[in-house]
């Protein structure tokens, strides 16, 4: 828990969307509250069991963010951006030994989408993709971009895509981010 601390405190936020890596099953589809379309706000403490890992962290990633979007809000999912993952890659690579957000802001990479969340020093794949997104859909509801900005991104209608990026760090940890367009 404190490392999940630590590393939540280190996340900045920036502003990153499309994926058909997580489709609403059956029985989220007839889920009465989804009937009418995305909620106004996320089911509270909404904390869905991570899906099974099909192999592939990129899909993983988006599944996992659409899972939190359907299940939780009733959000439409998110494309899967592969056009962007070359670019995250090379965020969370750089990151990795520059800190948080300093590829997206340093423009160090195309296309780098409009909004970016960050996972740095985390210690798998999996645990990117089961603990820190969840840990970021936490942060919400809210308005206020500095404290809610992760959730604000995962939560945007206006998005299509997500890219997703993975990059083992020189001390060993894993660092992600997930850019939205």
């Amino acid at each position: 828990m404190a490392a999940t601390f630590v590393t939540l405190a280190g996340l900045g936020v920036l502003l990153p969307l499309h994926s058909d890596a997580f489709a609403p099953d059956a029985e989220l589809k007839s889920d009465k509250a989804c009937d009418k379309g995305p909620l106004s706000k996320p089911r509270a403490n909404c904390a869905p069991a991570p899906l099974r890992s099909t192999g592939n962290p990129y899909d993983d990633c988006v599944a996992r963010i659409n899972q939190l979007r359907w299940k939780c809000q009733c959000l439409p999912p998110l494309g899967r951006w592969k056009g962007g993952e070359p670019c995250a890659n090379k965020h969370a690579k750089y990151d990795g030994k520059r800190g948080i957000h300093a590829g997206f802001n340093s423009g160090i990479c195309e296309p780098k989408g409009i909004a970016q969340n960050e996972c740095p020093g985390w210690p798998s794949k999996s645990g990117v993709i089961e603990g820190c997104l969840q840990a970021m859909w936490d942060e919400g509801p809210g308005k206020r971009f500095s404290k809610h900005g992760h959730y604000l991104n995962m939560s945007n209608p206006s998005y299509e895509r997500v890219a997703c990026g993975f990059a083992k760090s020189p001390d060993g940890d894993i660092w992600s981010v997930q850019n939205f367009r």
